[in-house]
């Protein structure tokens, strides 16, 4: 017989207590913790991202927090190998997964598999490079238009990060045999899945704009100014897409002043967690609990008897 080995994934819109939860959690149980938020897996994105602080990683191990330089690049095939080896990991020293962000869509293929996974090698990268530095990026967008079976109506003509995910796909040598199949399709792992659910969305908005404000007071400014200058990021960057960056980056271009930093932070905070509650129909949730009167001890039973 196949031991079984229990995943735990904690799932929940921004603002809404994952980090917090996580860690109590960790406290009172034998987890270890995975980062499933794409953005805290950057070095030196830790105001914006709300990383947990200092004493929690030490006091709990994390993976996937501060593992790569913020002038790289990351995709979900990648996220999906490193989880898969971080539980790998956690497995062997006697201790349980436990999964927590609100990349929804990275979470999604980690658990159904993906759906097309690629692999670059040398000559793919250096011709992609020739491609980037002899056409622009309108013309490599009109290349792909001009094709029907490649769906490009739901990218902007000017978002270069996606037009070169897309060239990378396009060019790749696809190694179908060794596409990622997700999770729910490991024999020897079960999957709990716990969802923060939001009734009330006022008291979310409240949490965003307090957030926002606590970011900006920390320092988020300084932060994103000294990143911009050691890495040489920008805009573009697929780091500085995260959200309280691109926008302080419109506040560092005078395109906005400190107010409308605050005010377009938590908005597109707000936006993002919409989205992020909307996923919930697309998961198979096994316990749910509510924000911000989380029924701690209900959860506690449901983690009970799971690892049972």
């Amino acid at each position: 017989m196949i031991p079984m080995h229990k995943v735990f994934i904690l799932l929940g819109p921004t603002a809404s207590g994952k980090s917090k939860l996580s860690m109590k959690l960790s406290k009172d149980f034998p987890f270890e913790i995975i980062n499933a938020d794409l953005y805290s897996i950057y070095k030196g994105l830790d105001i914006g991202t709300a990383k947990p602080s200092n004493i929690d990683l030490k006091s709990t191990k994390h993976y996937l927090i501060d593992k790569i330089e913020p002038d790289k690049n990351y995709n979900v095939s990648k996220f999906c190998s490193d989880v898969s080896l971080s539980i790998r990991a956690i497995i062997s020293n006697n201790k349980y997964p436990l999964i927590v962000g609100g990349t929804m869509m990275y979470v999604y293929q980690l658990l159904n598999g993906l759906t097309l996974d690629y692999n670059l090698i040398k000559s793919d990268i250096d011709l992609i490079k020739y491609i980037l530095g002899k056409y622009s990026y309108g013309e490599i967008y009109d290349a792909f238009k001009s094709d029907i079976s490649i769906p490009v109506e739901k990218i902007n003509c000017n978002d270069r990060y996606r037009l070169e995910k897309l060239l990378e796909r396009s060019i790749a040598n696809h190694n179908r045999s060794n596409k990622y199949t997700g999770l729910y399709n490991q024999k020897d792992i079960k999957i709990n899945v716990i969802f923060i659910d939001i009734k009330d969305r006022n008291l979310l908005r409240e949490s965003i704009s307090k957030r926002t404000e606590e970011m900006l007071r920390r320092g988020l400014v300084k932060e994103v100014q000294q990143l911009i200058t050691k890495y040489n990021l920008t805009e573009d960057s697929q780091s500085m897409k995260a959200i309280g960056y691109k926008e302080t980056i419109d506040y560092l271009n005078h395109n906005i002043d400190l107010n409308g930093l605050a005010d377009t932070i938590s908005l597109s905070t707000q936006q993002l967690a919409k989205r992020q509650i909307t996923w919930k129909n697309k998961f198979k949730i096994n316990f749910t609990v509510d924000y911000p009167q989380i029924d701690y001890d209900d959860l506690s039973k449901f983690v009970i008897n799971s690892l049972n």
